[in-house]
């Protein structure tokens, strides 16, 4: 049984109190509390504390301390219920806790991890052009649930997921690239399907997105290719250089009759 000798202000926290006790014949510091925890307890001068109260006390000052660590965390940006333990727990907040500061900051609708998602999948759509594929990954490592996630991406409609694609479509195609048409949209598409969205999706937003490069820029492009190519291959002769520009330039994503065109006409030697 311990015996409070007196209870000061801190300092540099005047939300918190220093308490102490009479141990022997002096008296020493005992623990620091939330006032919270001060008016709880009605802890005051003179009050007898036993063992079982005094571990009560210390961890209702940790519970306070780790939810009001919590509340600041919070106070950036909306947050999952995995994201507030991980960062509990990397501020060696015990689980048990951690899981009453979760329950309280849900009961106060705090955390709502379906709520996040649908916010999260509203934002990426209006902000972005991530599709439901890495909108999906980046709510798992956010630590939402499969359900919440799969009724969050619900509002991603294919309309919508068709308008964004065909979007970035036309943002990404352009002439003067130096890039066969046949490449870029290989390229786009690739950075599509990273982005998450499904071919079904990104091939009618090809047909829909109506682009196309001028004969004079993929002439262009031809051509730049093709330096390239027989500065790199022009050690060859025959068979073997024309073999090795062809198939270089079919990589590029010009068509066979173009590059056959160019390796047989005068414009050869002036690479």
């Amino acid at each position: 049984m311990a015996v409070i000798t007196r209870i000061s202000a801190q300092q540099k926290n005047d939300e918190r109190f220093n308490v102490f006790i009479q141990k022997g014949p002096k008296e020493e510091f005992a623990f620091s509390v939330d006032a919270d925890v001060l008016i709880k307890f009605s802890l005051q001068k003179g009050m007898e504390i036993d063992e079982e109260e005094w571990e009560a006390i210390i961890e209702e000052d940790q519970y306070r301390k780790a939810f009001n660590k919590a509340l600041h965390y919070l106070s950036f940006r909306m947050r999952t219920a995995h994201e507030i333990e991980v960062y509990l727990e990397k501020k060696e907040v015990p689980e048990a806790t951690i899981k009453r500061v979760l329950q309280k900051l849900s009961e106060y609708d705090f955390v709502n991890d379906e709520t996040f998602a649908r916010s999260l999948v509203r934002s990426r759509m209006n902000t972005s052009f991530k599709g439901p594929g890495m909108i999906r990954q980046e709510l798992k490592k956010k630590g939402i649930s499969d359900r919440h996630t799969e009724e969050a991406l619900n509002q991603f409609s294919f309309d919508e997921q068709l308008e964004a694609s065909i979007s970035f479509i036309q943002k990404q195609f352009s002439s003067g690239k130096k890039r066969s048409e046949k490449e870029q949209k290989q390229r786009i598409a690739q950075q599509l399907q990273q982005k998450g969205y499904m071919w079904e999706v990104i091939e009618m937003a090809f047909q829909e997105a109506k682009i196309s490069q001028s004969a004079e820029d993929e002439k262009e492009a031809l051509l730049a290719h093709a330096r390239k190519a027989h500065h790199k291959y022009k050690k060859y002769t025959g068979f073997e250089y024309e073999s090795r520009m062809k198939k270089f330039l079919y990589s590029k994503g010009f068509n066979s009759d173009v590059i056959s065109e160019l390796l047989n006409g005068d414009e050869i030697n002036d690479l």
